[in-house]
């Protein structure tokens, strides 16, 4: 039993050593849970569903009674009552298309649900890469931090023995602070992702009384999705073309004409909706008698008319929407997709020049061991390739940003591209 409490709790310690790692279906199914605006989504999408449901049920039937004063055959007063049942009913073909109204709200509202999800995931996506990627440039800026202090310390040592000047050594220092400020700068950065992160999957402290919300960087908060990395698009047109005839926004409005349509002849039709019809008893002069009562409207002014036709001009104009926004989708995705290449271009390049900046300053660290350059100059050599791997991260954000828009546009996250490493390999760089 000991021995199993021990495997236990050295369990859970190395869970918390490791982090928080997730696959990318756990990841998709805690931003869809923890999500405040699909939360709301669902809970209006079925209440009007629910709304339409009411207006294809029956009114309330009503019980009618009157009650008089008449004179009998003797010439005396008595009541006559009339007691009767009446039914409001819905027509057949009136009921037919509510019923095909609710179906195509039904498909609506599947498909606004769908879309809404699909940004909330787009937009937790998005958030996660900047959060890895900037943590990427927090672990650059902490080992030229790290550069610097290490390189400080021995120009100290050169001020003490005369071999340096206090100016010099001024501005070395200067240079040191600066490190420290962009790597603080970034580590606020940082922390805030991970926050947000956290509130988005409903990440809580193991014990939130005593959590230390100070420490957010160590191996314990990191957040780790299996499967969701950086990626690059690469669409042919055929599959391009594919996903915009199934764009999500495009099909919202099309149920949306395609429901004012049938409201227009639900107008047409429904021009008996205040038809009653009813049945019961009438007693008087001490007789019972059957009474039968129906309640016909005449349908005589333009009432129904212009409903149909504020119907008709709805339909007109969300098939007007319709391809307006299928031609602005595809502009845009035209756009961005041209962004995209000329971004990983710029990656690939960045790439050469990150290994021809690291050879140079492997070459200035021998030419500096060997007192052939001095400490200033090795720095510039290192600082320009420090540089460089924060512009190659900021390039990254700036795709993954760009990525998103994208995918907003077309209104969905694009599957799994081709990951950054094989990119590479393609091209025959390792």
């Amino acid at each position: 039993m000991n021995g199993l409490k021990i495997s236990l709790l050295l369990s859970i310690f190395w869970v918390g050593a490791l982090g928080r790692d997730m696959s990318l279906e756990e990841f998709s199914k805690l931003v869809e849970r923890n999500s405040i605006e699909l939360i709301g989504k669902k809970a209006e999408f079925e209440s009007l569903l629910e709304n339409q449901r009411s207006l294809i049920a029956w009114d309330y039937p009503y019980v009618e009674t009157d009650v008089s004063m008449v004179k009998n055959n003797q010439g005396r007063l008595e009541p006559q009552t009339t007691a009767l049942l009446m039914l409001v009913p819905k027509l057949p073909w009136v009921s037919t298309m509510l019923y095909q109204s609710l179906h195509i709200k039904t498909a609506e509202y599947k498909k606004s649900y769908e879309l809404s999800k699909n940004l909330v995931f787009i937009a937790a996506k998005r958030l996660y890469l900047n959060y890895v990627i900037t943590k990427e440039k927090y672990d650059i800026y902490t080992q030229r931090e790290n550069n610097y202090l290490s390189q400080l310390k021995i120009a100290k040592e050169k001020v003490d023995a005369g071999s340096m000047s206090k100016k010099d050594y001024i501005n070395f220092k200067n240079s040191y602070l600066e490190s420290r400020l962009a790597k603080t700068n970034v580590e606020s950065t940082l922390i805030s992702l991970e926050k947000t992160l956290d509130t988005l999957l409903a990440i809580e402290e193991m014990n939130p009384d005593n959590a230390n919300f100070g420490v957010f960087l160590d191996d314990a908060h990191r957040i780790n999705v299996i499967g969701l990395g950086f990626e690059y698009v690469h669409m042919g047109d055929l599959e391009l073309k594919k996903i915009l005839d199934h764009s999500l926004y495009a099909g919202i409005i099309d149920l949306q004409a395609k429901d004012y349509q049938t409201n227009a002849k639900l107008a047409n039709r429904d021009r008996f909706s205040a038809l009653e019809v009813g049945a019961g008893v009438e007693n008087a002069n001490s007789s019972t008698n059957v009474s039968l009562r129906v309640s016909i409207p005449l349908p005589v002014t333009p009432k129904n008319t212009h409903l149909k036709r504020k119907y008709m001009a709805l339909q007109s104009g969300a098939l007007a929407q319709s391809e307006v926004i299928k031609r602005n989708i595809r502009i845009q995705t035209n756009s961005y997709m041209s962004q995209l290449t000329n971004k990983e271009k710029y990656i690939r390049i960045q790439k050469e020049n990150i290994k021809n900046k690291k050879h140079l300053m492997q070459m200035g660290k021998v030419a500096y061991e060997a007192q052939k350059i001095g400490l200033f100059e090795y720095l510039i050599y290192q600082n320009s390739y420090m540089d460089a791997l924060i512009a190659l991260a900021d390039a990254k954000l700036d795709y993954v940003n760009t990525t998103a828009l994208l995918e907003e546009t077309l209104g969905q996250s694009l599957p799994n591209q081709t990951s950054e490493n094989q990119a590479f390999s393609n091209t025959g760089e390792k």
